[in-house]
C-alpha cells in the first residue's frame, strides 16, 4: 500500500469496499441504510435511561437522603453513556447498516474508526454499570458474609479485571494505533475479531449471573408470593440487557463469515454496525435496570404531593358528580315513565272525571302520584 501513488491512493479510497454477491451491483451513491432507525434507537433509549437515572438521583438525594458508592458509580456510568452517544450517532452518518459492497473504502475506514472509539468507551461504561448494580445488590440483600456476599465480590473483581484487560487490548491491539481502523497503514494487529468474540461471550455470561443473583435472595424472603413476584419483576428487567448482549455476540460471530463463490466479500460493515448498534440497548437497559429499584419510592412520594393529591381529588369529585347526575336523570326518567303508565291504565279502566276541579279529583291525582312513588321505591 505504501507504494501507491497519491492518485492511486485516492482512487482506491473512492472505490467500493467489497465485491457484490452474484446478481447484485454496487451502489455507493445512495445505498439502502438504517440511518433513521439507528438514530431513533439511540435517541429513545438514551432518553429512557436518562429519565430513570434522574429518578434514582432525585430519590437518593431528596427522599432517602443517603448516597452510597453504587450511586456514584451509576453517575459515572451515565456520564460515559452520554459520551458514548457521539460515536454511536456519528457512525450513522458514515455507514448505517450499509453492505460492504455499497460503501467506499473511505467510508469503511471512517466506520472502523468510530467503532474502535465506541468499543473502548463501551468497555469502560459497561464496567461501571455492572459494578454499580452488584454493589447495589450487596446494599439491598447483603446480610452477612454468606455465599451471596462472596459470590457478588467474586463477580465484582472478575468484571473489574476482565474489562480493564479488554479495554487495554482494544486500545493497543495494533501497532501503530491507527492500524486498528486504517487498513492502508503499514503495521500489525492482534486478532481483534477473535478478541471481540471471547469478550462478548464473557460479557453475556456475566450479564446472566447478575440477572440470577437477586432472584436467589428474593425467593427466600419471608413474604407473600405476590410480593415476591413484584420485587422479582423489578430486577428481571435486566433480561433485556442480557438479550442485547447475546444479540451483539451473534453479530460479532457473523463477522467471521468466510468468503463464498457467490459472495466473495464478507459483509463486515453490516455485521460490525449491527454488533455496535446492540451495545446501545445493552448499556441503556443496564442503567434502567440499576435505577428501577429506586422508582417505587419516587412514585410513592409523587402521589403524596399537594398537586397530585389535589388533582386526584378533583378527578374523583368530578366523576362522583357525573355519576350522581346520571343517577338523578335515570330516576327522573323512571318517575315520568311510571306516571305515564299509571295515567294510561287509569284511562283504560275508568271514565273521565266529571268534576275535575273538586277535591275528589285532587285526591285521585295524589293517589296516582303516591302510587307511582311507591312503585318507584319498590323497584329501586
Amino acid at each position: 500500500m505504501a507504494a501507491l501513488s497519491p492518485a492511486q491512493h485516492d482512487a482506491l479510497l473512492a472505490a467500493p469496499a467489497g465485491i457484490p454477491p452474484t446478481g447484485k451491483a454496487s451502489n455507493i451513491t445512495d445505498p439502502p441504510n438504517m440511518q433513521r432507525g439507528g438514530r431513533a434507537i439511540v435517541l429513545l433509549l438514551v432518553i429512557a435511561a436518562s429519565l430513570c437515572f434522574a429518578v434514582r438521583v432525585f430519590s437518593k438525594v431528596f427522599l432517602i437522603r443517603n448516597i452510597k458508592l453504587s450511586d456514584y458509580l451509576m453517575i459515572v456510568a451515565w456520564a460515559l453513556l452520554m459520551g458514548y452517544i457521539a460515536p454511536a450517532w456519528l457512525v450513522n452518518n458514515v455507514a448505517a447498516g450499509v453492505d460492504q459492497w455499497n460503501i467506499t473504502f473511505s467510508d469503511f475506514i471512517g466506520l472502523l474508526y468510530y467503532l474502535h472509539i465506541g468499543s473502548i468507551m463501551y468497555g469502560i461504561c459497561i464496567l461501571f454499570i455492572k459494578l454499580s448494580i452488584l454493589l447495589q445488590l450487596l446494599e439491598i440483600f447483603g446480610r452477612g458474609k454468606d455465599f451471596f456476599f462472596w459470590f457478588c465480590h467474586v463477580t465484582i473483581w472478575g468484571n473489574l479485571l476482565f474489562y480493564l484487560i479488554y479495554t487495554f487490548v482494544q486500545i493497543f491491539a495494533c501497532h501503530p494505533l491507527s492500524k486498528s481502523w486504517d487498513f492502508l497503514t503499514t503495521g500489525s494487529c492482534l486478532n481483534i475479531r477473535l478478541l471481540n468474540v471471547i469478550a462478548g461471550t464473557l460479557n453475556a455470561l456475566s450479564d446472566v449471573i447478575i440477572l440470577i443473583l437477586p432472584q436467589l435472595r428474593i425467593w427466600r424472603l419471608q413474604m407473600t408470593v405476590r410480593r415476591k413476584i413484584a420485587i422479582s419483576t423489578v430486577f428481571l428487567f435486566g433480561v433485556l440487557a442480557c438479550v442485547s448482549g447475546i444479540a451483539r455476540l451473534v453479530y460479532t460471530g457473523l463477522m467471521f463469515e468466510s468468503p463464498k463463490p457467490f459472495k466473495p466479500t464478507p459483509n463486515y460493515s453490516y455485521f460490525s454496525y449491527m454488533a455496535g448498534l446492540w451495545t446501545v440497548p445493552e448499556l441503556a437497559m443496564g442503567i434502567i435496570a440499576g435505577c428501577l429499584p429506586s422508582c417505587p419510592k419516587f412514585f410513592q412520594a409523587l402521589l403524596q404531593t399537594a398537586v397530585i393529591s389535589k388533582w386526584s381529588s378533583y378527578v374523583q369529585n368530578s366523576m362522583s358528580g357525573l355519576f350522581r347526575q346520571a343517577r338523578r336523570s335515570s330516576d327522573s326518567s323512571r318517575i315520568v315513565e311510571s306516571e305515564a303508565q299509571c295515567t294510561k291504565s287509569d284511562g283504560l279502566r275508568k271514565p273521565p272525571d266529571q268534576y275535575p276541579l273538586t277535591s275528589f279529583a285532587s285526591v285521585r291525582s295524589d293517589t296516582v302520584y303516591l302510587t307511582a312513588g311507591s312503585r318507584l321505591s319498590t323497584s329501586s
